[in-house]
């Protein structure tokens, strides 16, 4: 259903070993920031612990407070839960704070870093390299890593904590339960596979169109004196809207996948949401368990079935964001073909400009445009 392998660069399907190198050279360049980004991961702690005690407290407030008619119970339980919400809400702000902020810091130094490498290479690299490619690296590609670092990387945690931590939860509240919520798992597994698979695929697709759409657009501005000159004003818009086409073709194939799997998530989520009310109210009448014990099971389903759903597209988002800095890393590591001499001098303002001996030949040429050519500037002379 979902043909997405055409038009993908083969040096952004990275396998797993490359996207793990790359990851690691991410973790070396951003250790300067490590102290905001541990206040972070603190505020994430805070914030899933809080989550996953809300309807803990909503089971003590049922079990010990309306079944038990004791209103002490009952108010010490939505006390205890406005604290931990107002908690999970000031934790929340705090570590997108932090995370943003160590985001932007790491965001710019890329930038100036992938710039400063732009600037030192030779005029080869940018014959090879379309100039629309590598404003998409500095722009698309850098916006892809802000993506990751300022929402995705802390989505990507928060949700993994949360689901591990939600099926400690259930398990300690009702094993009986859990094992009903578990008959879902395998469809939801099964599908989380299939999504990461055919969705990495259709967003390094997207990626791949991004880069040949900015490409088209740049030479077609920049050439607009050389086409209207030649009349080539209808073929260049028609050029455009094959590429602009194709990208469209990208974002609707990745959004038919996106649209399945979630669609499917939030059915498995309702089958099982109604398999703990059905098997849960059994369990209640033959005092099994409690009736908030079954309230608490419904409230955590969301902080398991959510974060699942999560987890599947951020990874995603990882493996694009992986490639994106596979190709930045690219440029960092050009060494351009004509470096500096070590015994280089500096010019002088003025004076006899001599070049002896110069050959060169373009990429594409088969002979050389010059050879062995001298030039001589004297001082004034144009």
């Amino acid at each position: 259903m979902f043909g997405m392998g055409a038009g993908v660069a083969p040096e952004d399907q990275l396998d797993r070993s490359q996207t793990r190198r790359v990851l690691r050279r991410v973790l070396r360049m951003a250790y300067p920031f490590r102290k905001t980004a541990y206040v972070s991961l603190g505020c994430v702690v805070v914030t899933t612990a809080a989550t996953l005690a809300a309807p803990i407290l909503v089971r003590h407030g049922i079990d010990a407070g309306i079944r038990a008619n004791d209103v002490y119970e009952l108010n010490l339980s939505v006390g205890l839960y406005l604290v931990i919400t107002a908690l999970a809400y000031g934790f929340g702000r705090l570590q997108y704070v932090f995370l943003n902020r160590t985001g932007e810091a790491f965001l710019r130094e890329l930038r100036l870093k992938v710039f400063a490498a732009m600037q030192s290479q030779s005029m080869a690299f940018y014959d090879r390299n379309k100039a629309g490619v590598l404003v998409a690296r500095m722009t698309a590609d850098i916006e892809t890593m802000g993506e990751l670092i300022q929402w995705g990387l802390l989505q990507f945690l928060a949700s993994g904590f949360l689901v591990v931590l939600a099926f400690a939860v259930l398990f300690t509240l009702s094993w009986e339960l859990t094992l009903v919520v578990l008959i879902v798992f395998p469809v939801i597994v099964i599908a989380s596979v299939k999504f990461q698979r055919d969705s990495n695929v259709a967003y390094l697709s997207v990626r791949e169109r991004v880069g040949q759409n900015l490409g088209t657009l740049q030479e077609g501005i920049a050439a607009v004196r050389v086409i209207q000159a030649y009349a080539q004003e209808d073929h260049q818009i028609k050029r455009f809207q094959r590429s602009n086409r194709s990208l469209f073709d990208s974002h609707v194939r990745s959004i038919r996948i996106s649209t399945w799997y979630f669609g499917l998530v939030e059915f498995s989520g309702v089958v099982a949401a109604s398999l703990v009310v059905g098997i849960g109210g059994w369990l209640v009448h033959r005092d099994a368990v409690s009736l908030g014990t079954v309230v608490a099971f419904i409230l955590l389903l969301s902080s398991l079935f959510d974060p699942v759903q999560q987890l599947s597209q951020l990874y995603n988002g990882v493996q694009s964001a992986a490639a994106a800095l596979h190709k930045l890393f690219g440029i960092l590591d050009s060494e351009p073909e004509i470096g500096e001499a070590p015994d280089a001098v500096d010019l002088p303002r003025r004076g006899v400009l001599e070049v002896n001996g110069v050959t060169f030949t373009y990429q594409a040429g088969t002979h050389p445009a010059l050879k062995q050519a001298e030039i001589v500037v004297r001082d004034g002379e144009r």
